[in-house]
């Protein structure tokens, strides 16, 4: 039976005024997210509220709070209904993350604890000054009745609903009520805890050219700006760099305002941290150390990385780990030369090209844990990616490696700029205590130290939102079930008894690094060549030092490897071009001991060490043929102090040579006359005259008999004639 005219034309213009005004909501929301500030943040919505924090987790006897920041948007009598759901709970199909992201998703909260409770939102606070909600919390029901009674841990979604005094809806919103187990006692930096890192990658490509000069292109430029913007609003956010040494190197080289603003910004943001470093977590968790009172003091840190991004998995198969060794060691000293602080160690990350091979060799150089992207990971069947993570697997067994994955999931949320930053970050911290709910929670409201060594890993852009890094730094510098270490260590303690998943890294073919490797040592040799020469600040031979270790970059190919190789070679060639020999010309010596005088020019603007030898047939070097000496800027006289053997001409060969003797610089031949007759010639001489004398007295005597005999006289009647 069809309905009368007069309902059936009602209901047509009550339809076309909700499509009217869903058209006008959706055309101001649209407009609202136009005009969003360039830094990234969200303007106030005009029509409804704007969470501006949400409690991260509450106490069985603590206050559950949701602020919101001043709007004059909402209507003057509009009321506020908050509705309380028990606590979510995993199923066959979902975990408890999964069903946590469900209901941000838009999926049902679940069953209703609490029947829904409606006030004035003024009664929460003006509205055009900033509202509260404030929620207190009670495990039993013996005690104050006005306490929401929570018997259980757990995430209770909390539905946030506003409408005008004449019912329509405004705003609505879920939030999560994360309750803690009566049995935990939060703890600073308690090793049964997540651990968070917020990693943001700063790199590029390589940034210095052959002369020195700093390279960057403008997406280089936008990251980089970016991240200046984020340093200068939110310095004490506990944000770990991934900053690519060369990148930095680079930035320091460049004489750009741009260039300068983030250095400057860095080295203040890392100036103004407490930087403790305390011992790692013990291996067996515990939950009887006191609390402390404070937020734990960590600010930004650097990680350590490679001095540019190599393929290590291709580094190592070619027997090149002294090579990753040099990458990493000067990486660190550029780190600490330019901002004054160490980069954190022990931790390997931002490296797509890791291998099982390679992670043992870094193994061996001291690096236990890993952070890798979830496709790294060669899972087993019964080990989903979601396990990996939010909770460590062992790389290998026994193998002593640790690895979490980077939490995909949390790094899409952190960058879904639609939701305003507060919420979004509160989302985040919801997710991430899921997990250590799973994992340390007991069905008895108990709490449970034994489990897995527990992480949360999310890479952040350089133009993260300011505001959700600093929502997200006032949960994680918490005592509580999330947080970050002030030593930048990525993963809690497992418990002793815990059987850690066994993973390992997907295998991959690495490219042929011997050719790049070959190359490097032969540059590697000439430039330590040089440095034996010189110490001075105004030599170049750090900057080949970075030219060759830049080199090795998997981001360059074989011509532009080739490229940097000859113009460090051909530089240093130049270099020692600068050092003049003596002209050639003959040399006289009419004395048994003499000094040949040699003049050598050095034209280079500081003073080098070499070493010099001559050799000689006829010639003595008097103390030793080699000698070393130090030429400075100018005009350099030596003396040679030289001692005759023999009479007569020959040659002195001289050759110039680095201290290490790895580099000849050149070599000069000097024809040598003799006159002076050597002590041992002229002992020879005067043994010789002798027994020419004697010879000769000898012969003369001989001939005499002989002249008397033949005669028939006797020699002595001879002599008397």
């Amino acid at each position: 039976m069809r309905a009368p005219l007069h309902l059936r034309t009602t209901r047509a213009g009550l339809a076309l005024l909700t499509l009217c005004w869903a058209i006008i909501w959706a055309t101001t929301v649209d407009l609202t997210n136009a005009q969003a500030s360039p830094n990234g943040v969200q303007q106030q919505p005009a029509d409804g509220l704007r969470i501006s924090s949400v409690s991260p987790w509450v106490t069985s006897d603590g206050e559950f709070q949701v602020r919101f920041d001043p709007t004059s948007a909402i209507p003057p009598g509009a009321l506020l209904t908050y509705t309380v759901h028990q606590a979510l709970q995993p199923t066959r199909q979902e975990t408890l993350r999964e069903r946590v992201d469900g209901v941000i998703n838009g999926s049902s909260a679940g069953k209703v604890l609490q029947t829904p409770n409606t006030r004035p939102l003024a009664e929460y606070g003006e509205p055009t000054t900033g509202s509260v909600l404030t929620i207190p919390i009670r495990s039993t029901a013996t005690e104050d009745r006005l306490r929401l009674l929570l018997p259980k841990a757990g995430i209770h979604p909390v539905e946030l609903v506003v409408t005008s005094a004449e019912g329509p809806e405004i705003w609505s919103q879920v939030v999560f009520l994360n309750r803690l187990p009566s049995g935990y006692t939060p703890v600073l930096q308690d090793p049964s805890s997540v651990v968070v890192t917020l990693l943001m990658p700063i790199e590029t490509a390589p940034s210095i050219d052959s002369q020195g000069v700093a390279q960057f292109s403008l997406e280089d430029r936008a990251r980089i700006g970016a991240a200046t913007t984020l340093l200068e609003t939110v310095p004490d956010a506990p944000i770990r760099l991934g900053l690519r040494p060369n990148t930095l190197d680079g930035l320091v080289r460049s004489k750009e305002p741009w260039a300068e603003r983030f250095v400057n910004a860095l080295n203040a943001a890392l100036a103004d941290t407490d930087t403790p470093t305390p011992d790692p977590p013990s291996t067996t968790p515990s939950s009887t150390t006191p609390s402390s009172t404070t937020p734990s003091s960590v600010g930004p840190s650097i990680f350590s990385l490679p001095y540019v991004q190599v393929n290590t998995a291709g580094l190592i198969s070619a027997g090149g780990q002294d090579d990753l060794l040099r990458e990493i060691t000067l990486g660190n000293r550029v780190t600490q030369q330019i901002t004054a602080h160490s980069a954190n160690r022990g931790t390997w990350v931002l490296d797509d090209s890791l291998s099982q091979e390679s992670a043992v060799a870094l193994g061996e150089l001291g690096v236990k844990t890993f952070l890798v992207a979830p496709s790294q990971l060669a899972r087993s069947s019964n080990l989903d990616e979601q396990q990996t993570m939010t909770a460590a697997v062992q790389l290998g067994k026994d193998s002593g490696l640790r690895a979490l994955a980077y939490d995909t999931l949390l790094a899409e949320r952190a960058a879904d700029s639609q939701i305003d930053p507060a919420l979004r970050a509160h989302q985040i911290v919801s997710l991430m205590i899921s997990a250590w709910f799973s994992a340390r929670s007991t069905s008895s409201d108990g709490f449970s130290a034994a489990g897995p060594a527990l992480g949360s890993a999310i890479l952040l852009p350089t133009n993260s939102d300011p505001e959700l890094i600093s929502s997200l730094s006032a949960s994680l510098l918490s005592d509580g079930p999330l947080q970050i270490f002030a030593n930048a260590t990525v993963l809690g303690a497992a418990s002793p008894n815990f059987a850690t998943p066994v993973s390992g890294l997907v295998p991959q073919i690495p490219p042929d690094e011997r050719l790049g490797i070959t190359e490097t040592t032969e540059t590697r040799r000439q430039v330590n060549a040089f440095r034996s020469m010189t110490t001075s600040p105004e030599s170049d031979v750090e900057l080949w030092t970075r030219l060759n270790a830049q080199s090795l970059s998997s981001q360059l190919d074989t011509a532009q490897r080739t490229g940097l190789h000859n113009a460090v070679r051909t530089q240093i060639a130049n270099s020692l071009a600068q050092v003049e020999f003596p002209p050639a010309r003959q040399v006289t010596l009419t004395g048994r001991s003499s000094n040949i005088p040699l003049r050598f020019r050095n034209n280079l603007p500081y003073a080098i060490r070499v070493k010099l030898t001559a050799r000689s047939t006829r010639l003595e070097i008097t103390g030793d043929d080699a000698q070393e000496l130090l030429l400075a800027p100018g005009e350099n006289r030596i003396d040679l102090p030289v001692t005759v053997q023999a009479p007569g001409e020959s040659y002195l060969q001289i050759k110039i040579l680095s201290p290490d003797e790895e580099i000849e610089i050149g070599q000069l031949e000097l024809p040598v006359r003799a006159t002076a007759i050597s002590g041992v010639g002229a002992a020879l001489s005067v043994i010789s005259i002798l027994f020419l004398m004697l010879w000769w007295a000898h012969a003369h005597r001989r001939r005499r008999r002989e002249a008397a005999r033949s005669s028939g006289d006797h020699p002595a009647q001879a002599n008397s004639r």
